[in-house]
């Protein structure tokens, strides 16, 4: 179903208004890169144009158009297009680039890939991009989760209607005390409740009718009937249950986010796309609301997960897929080689970043392998007899002296990307790398001031940094700031460490681990 006979895009800056067509999902439309701007067509005046959630603003100048620039991401970006009824939507994938001024698209993709197969948690976050995940493990993030709910949810829902419209039933039996002319079946426990009953005059030799003392006794009989409250459904209810608790919480968990969330130059904001979320979920938690209060949950007596349930559930289609889809919205993990869905993912410049810190371990282990390094989560950890360091990712510097050997700063608080520190019978030396996703000399000139504040500004007990040196994917024109004698005298300047060359680790930490 479309909107339109067609919606077409292009450029901002494109001066030759070359219109392209939006082509709807499962097509891939491509062209798209990070930090630039981009214009769609309206089919017509009652549409909006949602990319991640967020409604795309007009045109500052073309009322007309659309206006989209994406942030510091890149991947697959799902963007939809819904009438002001809500009674008709399109789907579009958007395939955003690297900027052309950092690193091309295969060594970026190189990056997410060594990250995942280490450490998935390194790679998700909550830009608009996303990339394939897998599907086991037992790490979890709060909006992986709600991108698994919001894919299998309204599935399972629908599997959930399917159970109400033909639910399993089991036989149960129940003791019933009748008259005993209406008695049509008996069983040993029928019987012996009858030799205590007056009743049992019936049975005398001789009685040829029934004594004035026994009209009125009552039989305890067996009864057989038909009930939904089977080991299924019981298995079923404890799927929804689970679901509709995994609503409320992501709701309250992902409001804290928002709420905490601070502005930034370099994040794409939640805010804007909080809304239409926040509406899922509060959407998702009625349906599941409703379902409870219908047949068959409705008159289930508990929840329970057990063999007998999960072996019914099994041999019947209709259950079998709600179980499935369930267990697909509430799996907890984004580990595995088997891409089944995916999850929204960190900026471009924290991929390089967090690449980075799990290269430069990995430089540490292959080059000064006495030292026995071994990543902890957002660190790495090695000693050597009497000496012991760390390689720290995003450590925070308070704008406050917490004591001897705490790592303060003099001025505002600092989160540098990465400190590496070794202590030795207290004398503890550090040295501050920061990771820049720039490749441009004017860019990796400007980016330098970060190196000049962090040497001036960060402590660790009383002890300023040995050097300050910034991290960046490839050599640039201010190729001065590479020279190690040019770091050792200033105490600041550049490290190469990319993907297609091969780098080495920087001399001030060679020597820092060397002394």
């Amino acid at each position: 179903m479309t909107l339109a006979p067609e919606t077409r895009w292009r450029s901002d800056g494109d001066a030759f208004n070359n219109w392209r067509v939006l082509h709807p999902a499962p097509a891939e439309n491509l062209g798209f890169a990070e930090a630039s701007g981009y214009l769609f067509q309206k089919p017509s005046a009652d549409c909006s144009l949602y990319v991640d959630d967020e409604p795309l603003p007009d045109h500052s100048s073309k009322s007309s158009c659309w206006m989209w620039k994406p942030g510091f991401f890149a991947g697959e970006v799902t963007a939809e297009m819904v009438r002001a009824d809500g009674t008709n939507s399109v789907l579009f994938l958007m395939d955003v680039a690297p900027d052309a001024k950092k690193l091309g698209r295969e060594v970026f993709t190189q990056m997410v890939n060594e990250l995942w197969q280490e450490d998935p948690m390194l790679v998700i976050g909550s830009e608009p991009a996303t990339t394939p995940s897998g599907e086991l493990g037992n790490q979890e993030n709060p909006w992986a989760a709600f991108a698994r709910l919001r894919q299998y949810g309204p599935d399972t829902v629908r599997a959930f209607a399917s159970i109400r419209a033909c639910p399993r039933r089991d036989l149960s039996m129940r003791r019933d005390s009748v008259p005993l002319h209406h008695a049509r079946r008996v069983d040993r426990q029928t019987a012996a409740a009858l030799v205590r009953s007056p009743a049992i005059a019936l049975f005398v030799a001789g009685a040829d009718k029934l004594p004035e003392f026994a009209q009125n006794c009552r039989l305890d009989i067996p009864r057989v009937e038909e009930t939904v409250d089977s080991a299924a459904n019981r298995t079923i209810l404890a799927l929804v249950l689970a679901l509709l608790r995994r609503t409320r919480a992501l709701g309250e968990s992902l409001q804290g986010l928002v709420d905490r969330e601070s502005p930034s130059e370099t994040r794409t904001s939640l805010a804007a796309r909080w809304p239409r979320r926040k509406q899922f979920l509060d959407s998702l938690a009625a349906q599941l609301k409703i379902l409870l209060r219908q047949s068959p949950f409705a008159d289930v007596q508990r929840a329970e997960i057990t063999a007998a349930g999960l072996t019914a559930i099994a041999s019947d289609p209709i259950y079998s897929r709600a179980w499935s889809r369930g267990w697909s919205a509430l799996r907890h993990g984004v580990e595995s080689g088997i891409n089944t869905e995916r999850l929204w993912v960190s900026p471009s410049w924290e991929i390089y970043e967090r690449w980075c810190f799990l290269r430069l371990g990995k430089l540490l282990a292959a080059g000064m392998p006495a030292w026995g390094w071994h990543r902890l989560p957002n660190r790495w950890v090695g000693s050597c007899h009497d000496r012991r360091a760390e390689l720290l990712l995003q450590p925070t510097f308070p704008s406050y002296h917490s004591g001897a050997g705490k790592m303060w700063s003099i001025s505002k608080q600092r989160v540098p990307d990465l400190v590496l520190k070794v202590e030795r019978a207290g004398d503890l030396r550090f040295v501050v790398l920061d990771a820049k996703y720039r490749t441009l000399r004017s860019n990796v000139l400007d980016a330098m001031e970060s190196a000049h504040i962090y040497q001036d500004s960060l402590r660790i007990g009383s002890r300023r940094p040995e050097g300050s040196l910034l991290i960046v994917p490839a050599p640039s024109e201010a190729s001065w700031l590479e020279d190690p004698e040019f770091q050792t005298e200033h105490r600041v300047g550049i490290h190469v460490l990319s993907l297609d060359l091969d780098t080495t680790l920087p001399s001030v930490v060679m020597g820092l681990l060397g002394d």
